[in-house]
């Protein structure tokens, strides 16, 4: 597969997300078994399964964001680490110089339109992790 092809960066792409679903998975599935087996009391060794569980989250989210951008995709810096932004549509007024994509946070809903009005080419996305 050539390194050129748009295709060969789209497979790639959806490789590195079902890698970052499958952890993100696991890891939940992780907290569901450690709050199941740990009853009322916390003990030493829960806190400690607890704080690495939010340390691979943490750093599965910041890896997502960096293979975002690396793929060239616009980031929403609403959280940290920054959410990797949609293509919604496209802008194209000539008054205002303004001319190209517009990019949509699914998280927080800002675009990169401002207050111009904008071509809508998909419908709203549902937020992120929710």
């Amino acid at each position: 597969m050539p390194i050129d092809d748009p295709n060969t960066w789209s497979q790639g792409a959806m490789a590195f997300k079902s890698i970052f679903e499958g952890l993100r998975s696991a890891i939940s599935m992780l907290r569901e078994i450690r709050g199941a087996s740990a009853g009322d009391g916390k003990n030493e060794e829960s806190q400690l399964i607890e704080a690495a569980l939010d340390k691979a989250s943490k750093a599965t989210a910041i890896a997502e964001a960096e293979v975002a951008k690396a793929l060239g995709y616009e980031l929403c810096k609403c959280e940290f680490p920054p959410t990797p932004m949609l293509t919604v549509g496209s802008i194209d007024n000539l008054a205002a110089k303004l001319r190209g994509p517009v990019f949509e946070c699914p998280r927080c809903g800002f675009n990169t339109a401002g207050m111009w009005s904008y071509n809508r080419i998909a419908p709203p996305r549902s937020p992120a992790g929710n």
